[in-house]
């Protein structure tokens, strides 16, 4: 029996709703599609499910079809009571989201209420604080081991709560600055970068990191500052000034938005303050492209979008679930096997070459008509009959010599993107993957040199 892995069960899912409306596969949030554009697109979340989530009986059918809705790979939340154990968040995670291996759940630092990540993929490197220590709830760190097979990287995650309310200069905004000079210190220790700490963590070149949770950031705004910019303001206890990105640069905050009013506050607000985006994600932009992100609301959603998400409008109100309300990121990253000949840290349709170096049979430097057999290694000839297997079947679009479901899902994975001539599942030499592309790939399925 064939067992197809996530990233080929979600190419199939958007194959089916192809053929079924002969639309589009990105992602159309107004719709209430919130299907990833890519399938190797891996979806992050953030939420702090004010201590309800499993500890609220009477909230488990909204925070199911949230959940399901949302289908993330990993998902970073907050404030889990003390009697929550991370057995009990992986056995409701497993119920509402069933995945090969089970869900893998790390608890953060103990503090009244914590911080947990759960992951459809292993968790490693796991840590409750940084060296040296950060402030209120510590720093909840793994690394989320993507598969080797589809991804060239691994997904390095910081959850954390800070410090709740207090006006700028007071001790809650001193608790929050001494978290952000943490983090940015620790960042700078995971790039390599030479620390008075020391060599606590070393990520491999090129990492993704991400810092998420609900920062709330209601003081004044050097704690921002310091965790974009690397800005330290303890520099006795954590060091001089260090960028967080792999180019040495800022990281940036994903700032995500309700899709149906353009609103960003995650927090709904209460009766003495107005709601506000306490909830965020900065993310090292230099090796993390992001193809969607949105705040989710099911208050504001149209009836339409509704339906299509399987959501009713009170699933996100405070008196059902929370009162903040779920960011949700799609993470491009760099994947296996495809070079990243721009040098912009991703595999994408803007690389002149995406599959191997032979495709570019004439030389020009693209993979593109020219070519003898446009997007493929001119080279195999596996049935010796002086044609490239490419060529015999020209739904070949991973340039293997075959036509099976890893050339379909790469096809899907562009659906709808302009690209060089001949690459990327461009079959027909138009410049952009669409339907006739897929309608030759369906045809030519199976084909063997």
């Amino acid at each position: 029996m064939l067992t197809l892995s996530r990233p080929m069960q979600r190419a199939a899912g958007l194959l089916a709703g192809l053929l079924v409306t002969g639309g589009s596969a990105a992602t159309d949030l107004l719709d209430g599609d919130f299907s990833r554009d890519d399938p190797l697109d891996v979806r992050v979340v953030s939420y702090n499910h004010h201590g309800d989530f499993i500890d609220n009986a009477s909230a488990d059918a909204e925070f199911n079809r949230i959940l399901v809705a949302l289908d993330p790979d990993v998902i970073c939340f907050q404030e889990f009571p003390f009697d929550i154990s991370e057995g009990d968040v992986a056995s409701r995670m497993n119920s509402i989201l069933p995945t090969a291996g089970g869900w893998q759940i790390h608890f953060g630092l103990l503090g009244g209420i914590r911080t947990a990540i759960a992951s459809r993929y292993p968790l490693t490197n796991t840590r409750i604080d940084t060296i040296p220590a950060s402030s209120t709830r510590g720093v909840t760190i793994a690394l989320v081991d993507l598969p080797d097979a589809d991804y060239a990287v691994d997904l390095y995650l910081l959850g954390v709560h800070l410090k709740c309310c207090g006006d700028e200069g007071g001790s809650e905004d001193d608790s929050r600055q001494e978290s952000a000079d943490a983090i940015a210190n620790w960042l700078g220790d995971a790039r390599g970068v030479s620390r008075p700490s020391g060599d606590n963590i070393v990520l491999p070149p090129d990492t993704p990191m991400i810092v998420l949770g609900d920062f709330n950031l209601v003081g004044g705004p050097q704690p921002e500052d310091t965790l974009l910019t690397g800005d330290i303001q303890d520099e006795s206890s954590y060091g001089a000034d260090v960028k967080g990105d792999w180019d040495n640069s800022n990281l940036t905050n994903l700032d995500p938005v309700d899709p149906f009013t353009g609103d960003n506050f995650t927090w709904q607000g209460s009766s003495s303050f107005d709601p506000s985006p306490l909830d965020r994600m900065f993310y090292t932009d230099d090796v993390i492209t992001v193809a969607t992100s949105f705040v989710l609301n099911t208050d504001t959603m149209s009836a339409t979008a509704l339906a299509n998400a399987g959501l009713q409008a009170g699933d996100t109100l405070p008196f059902n679930t929370s009162d903040h309300l779920p960011i949700i990121m799609d993470a491009r990253v760099a994947l296996a096997g495809c070079p990243d000949f721009d040098g912009d840290g991703v595999c994408d349709d803007v690389d002149p070459c995406p599959f191997d170096n032979p495709d570019d049979s004439d030389g020009d430097g693209v993979c593109d008509a020219g070519d003898l057999c446009p997007g493929f290694d001119d080279t195999l000839d596996a049935d010796g009959d002086g044609v490239p297997d490419g060529c015999d079947c020209p739904g070949d679009v991973d340039g293997d010599g075959d036509v099976d479901l890893t050339d379909l899902a790469t096809l899907l994975a562009g659906f709808g993107a302009t690209v060089p001539p001949g690459t990327g599942g461009d079959l027909d030499n138009s410049g952009t993957i669409d339907l006739s592309d897929l309608a030759a790939l369906l045809a030519d399925f199976g084909c063997l040199p």
